[in-house]
């Protein structure tokens, strides 16, 4: 049985921690599984509509975005049960062309061995993403909504309004398409089907294309019965910029967010509200030093929050600052640690979630390297189950500001209330218990 840990209080905040057992050595994975094969049905093109997925965050505003194979308008149908009703018109759609990574053989839709501008089938061009976003929703309201001329029928629900005091929110890192991938998908969507999800945060490394153009095609149909039931706000990963020369193209075109409204110059960090919570999304792979754009933003942005509305303050980024894996060391995320662990730690960020490191770990909290009454809950979700595998192995012994760390996938929970935010780690698959998945770590913070 798992076993109570004493709590922990600091001036703002109290966590009681509960951590599970240590998996049986039967349950541990023996290596990654596959991406699942392009030729599978389940990643076939369904439609002239497809990979219909919803990106945002705050509670009265989405992005719409699909992909068309032929040039159609950005129409956008919407219909509440009270009755309301619009049509919304977005720009038009876009297509982008980049060069196939040679590692990639005509299976994948490339040409492995060489890769030459001369060689046209060795180019992967998108069909045409559009883009629509909706505006002026009314928060905690279920939409129905349906693009251009088609008969299908979708619907989510916007997140409860800004200053309300529950937020429901799931979290996964690192996902991929994989066996193991689809099973976090299929875990996630039906929490969403039973109505216990608001929104989802992305930790980045979405899917694993890696210069495979037809890969972000894939990776949007496998998922597309959850990302188009529920707004995700998304952060970029290192596989969106530097595999196979991403350089945010793909990423870019295919996960707009609403930073403008954030007063940022750049789609890579941003902020939003929604029920008690104010979320910052920032980036590993830009500027965040001291003078840097980023840095100038996220300082501005946290002086203007108010607690008395959100009382919970929440941050996202890709690569962890606190992390007692060997094979992600922390030098990785060391520099941005120095540049702004002071600025979060000051403005009393409740909770930071990571990914990159593919495994789940949950520090105490911590600041400047040590535990402390005062300090951040950092939770790295990297373990949303793409072909990579584990990232093993562990140092040992584990640093003292480790609670929990384990070679499993899954993905999080983090339920909302004025005074508390329950936070439940979701193991997939798990042969020990009764369900389909376990529940492998729970903590609550207390304010």
């Amino acid at each position: 049985m798992p076993l109570l840990a004493p709590i922990l209080c600091a001036a703002f905040a109290c966590v009681a921690s509960v951590a599970a057992s240590p998996i049986p050595a039967a349950y541990r994975r023996s290596g990654p599984s596959p991406d699942i094969p392009l030729s599978d049905p389940r990643l076939a093109r369904s439609s002239l509509v497809e990979q219909v997925h919803l990106t945002g965050g705050d509670a009265d505003a989405v992005f719409v975005t699909w992909v068309t194979n032929t040039s159609t308008k950005s129409v956008v149908h919407w219909e509440t049960a009270s009755g309301g009703s619009g049509t919304v018109t977005g720009p038009a759609g876009k297509v982008y062309s980049t060069l196939m990574d040679p590692r990639y053989p005509a299976t994948e839709g490339g040409c492995q061995g060489s890769a030459n501008y001369t060689q046209p089938e060795c180019f992967y061009t998108s069909g045409e993403i559009h883009s629509v976003e909706l505006k002026a929703l009314k928060p905690a309201t279920k939409y129905k909504y349906w693009i251009g001329d088609e008969s299908a029928r979708r619907s989510f629900t916007t997140p409860p309004a800004v200053g309300t005091s529950a937020l429901r929110l799931a979290i996964v890192g690192d996902l991929g398409q994989t066996g193991n991938s689809s099973a976090t998908v299929d875990l996630m969507s039906a929490r969403v089907q039973a109505g216990d999800t608001d929104l989802i945060l992305h930790a980045g490394d979405l899917s694993y294309a890696d210069g495979d153009g037809y890969r972000w095609d894939s990776y949007a149909r496998l998922g597309e019965k959850l990302w188009s039931a529920v707004p995700t706000a998304h952060v970029g990963g290192n596989h969106e910029i530097s595999n196979g020369g991403e350089n945010w193209v793909a990423y870019s075109a295919r996960y707009p967010n609403q930073h403008l409204r954030a007063g940022s110059d750049s789609h890579l960090w941003y902020s939003f509200e929604a029920g008690p919570a104010h979320v910052v999304m920032l980036c590993s792979y830009a500027d965040f030093s001291a003078s840097s754009i980023q840095m100038k933003w996220l300082q501005s942005d946290l002086a203007k929050v108010d607690r008395s509305r959100t009382p919970w303050l929440l941050a996202v980024w890709h690569t962890p600052w606190y992390t007692s894996n060997h094979h992600h060391p922390m030098k990785e995320g060391a520099a941005m640690r120095a540049s702004m662990e002071k600025l979060l730690h000051d403005s009393k960020v409740d909770v930071v979630f990571n990914g990159h490191v593919h495994a789940y770990e949950r520090s105490k909290p911590v600041y400047d390297l040590a535990t402390s009454d005062t300090g951040i809950t950092y939770i790295t979700i990297g373990d949303g189950g793409n072909r990579e595998g584990f990232a093993t192995p562990w140092n040992d012994p584990a640093p003292d500001w480790s609670a929990l760390r384990e070679d499993a996938y899954g993905y999080g929970e983090l339920e909302l209330s004025a005074t508390e935010a329950k936070w439940t780690w979701n193991r997939i698959n798990d042969a020990h218990s009764p369900n389909p998945a376990g529940v492998g770590d729970s903590v609550t913070i207390k304010k």
